[in-house]
């Protein structure tokens, strides 16, 4: 099968700088928010505290921009779209800035609250702007183009960023994602047109979708699905070391790896939900994903092993686990939408909240089992893995087989479905 080229790919016209500056700008919230676990022992070295409370840096933001992001997107309603971005992008800039300038390690949380506040203004924002800028044809391409920052993110940005934070000092990598947050911006305020505000879900619209019958159901699933996935991923670094003596200079080839099986992975899924019903991908991946956990489990179990062999089995073992876990998302989300029908969109924006939710609570919890080694550290991952799987086998049973249009999507507005 022969891919597009890239820009084939792009919408055309006037739309497509600005287009670019928002994917930049989603490409440097993507690094900020995922990067930091891949520095977060040269942090609490630096600042003078332990890892579990170095962290509480990535549950914080998670945490924040879960509770944050509707009541901004609500708050921020009335202002126009581009206003918002602009307000965003400079808040970030200057998050990422206090971060790399901190002195304290509280200094550095306060940051760390003030980045996730501005991120949670910025996607859905970027979102809704691109496509109020695009064609009408390309509006779909647009949005694909924008969110596909945040994959880019994973894969080239937090591997990179990595490696500027081992190169050089973890503060580079502030610098870092500040720098192309100020290039993002910068450029915004010349490219982006003004974007009037489109109709935002209230915080009562909000609340009805998620009591919609399936829906509580379908998003607990997700919760539970990030908390397994981030107990670990916030301590790669860690666990790598500990089971297989991967040293902090090489820990950024894991992370690449992680997130290029993540993209394929993305890709993937979204022809399987195209082709068989999202409920089934949803368990199978989920099942799947609790027995590639389960074999970390193991490699854990089994001891240290420092010898090639260990490091290869342990990038073999992460590669299963990468590959797998990216489709459980986008399954969930066509769940959400075909189960909530007509108010499948503002079902949808509960989505990002239940992410970070669950990225929250799984640093938490991965922090907690530190102490404990790395056995018990994937231990917890597999329990709230499995526990995700029975819940959306749960929900696979009551919401039934997907017959709901995914048409009742592009009937609403896009800020709807990011917020």
């Amino acid at each position: 099968m022969r891919l597009p080229s890239l820009t084939a790919t792009l919408p055309s016209g006037a739309a497509r700088k600005p287009i670019l500056l928002m994917t930049l700008g989603a490409f440097a919230l993507g690094t900020d928010a995922f990067v930091i676990s891949g520095v977060l022992p040269a942090v609490g070295q630096s600042l003078g505290v332990s890892l579990e409370a170095a962290g509480l840096l990535i549950t914080v933001f998670a945490g924040v921009y879960a509770l944050g992001a509707p009541f901004l997107a609500v708050a921020t309603g009335s202002l126009d779209r581009d206003k918002v971005l602009r307000i965003a992008l400079a808040g970030f800039v200057v998050a990422n800035l206090l971060a790399a300038f901190a002195p304290t390690y509280t200094v550095l949380m306060v940051a760390r609250v003030f980045a996730a506040v501005s991120a949670a203004l910025f996607m859905p924002a970027a979102s809704a702007s691109a496509a109020a800028v695009a064609l009408p044809a390309e509006r779909g391409r647009a949005l694909t183009t924008v969110l596909g920052g945040l994959t880019l993110a994973s894969a080239l940005g937090v591997p990179i960023g990595t490696v500027v934070g081992h190169a050089a000092n973890w503060r580079a990598t502030f610098v870092l994602v500040a720098v192309l947050s100020l290039i993002a911006l910068v450029g915004l305020v010349r490219a982006l047109p003004p974007t009037p505000t489109a109709h935002i879900a209230s915080l009562g619209d909000r609340v009805r979708a998620a009591k919609l019958p399936g829906i509580p159901t379908i998003l607990l699933g997700t919760v539970l699905t990030y908390c397994s996935m981030f107990t670990l991923y916030a301590y790669i670094p860690w666990f790598a070391e500990r089971t297989a003596g991967i040293s902090e200079g090489a820990i950024s080839w894991v992370y690449l790896l992680y997130g290029l099986c993540g993209v394929l992975s993305n890709m993937a899924a979204g022809w399987l939900i195209d082709t068989y019903p999202a409920q089934r991908v949803a368990v199978i991946a989920s099942a799947l994903m609790a027995v590639s956990l389960g074999l970390l489990a193991l490699f854990a179990w089994a001891g240290p092993s420092h010898s090639v062999m260990g490091g290869v089995l342990l990038y073999v073992l992460i590669t299963l686990w990468g590959l797998i876990g990216w489709v459980i998302n986008p399954a969930q989300q066509k769940r959400l939408i075909t189960t909530a029908g007509p108010q499948g969109p503002v079902a949808l924006s509960l989505n990002g909240s239940a992410v970070y939710a669950g990225q929250a609570v799984g640093g938490l919890a991965g922090g907690i089992a530190l102490s404990h080694g790395a056995t018990w550290l994937m231990a917890i991952a597999v329990a709230l893995q499995i526990l995700a799987v029975l819940v959306v086998c749960v929900s696979a049973r009551t919401t039934g087989k997907d017959t709901a249009s995914a048409a009742h999507a592009a009937e609403a507005p896009a800020e709807d479905v990011t917020s």
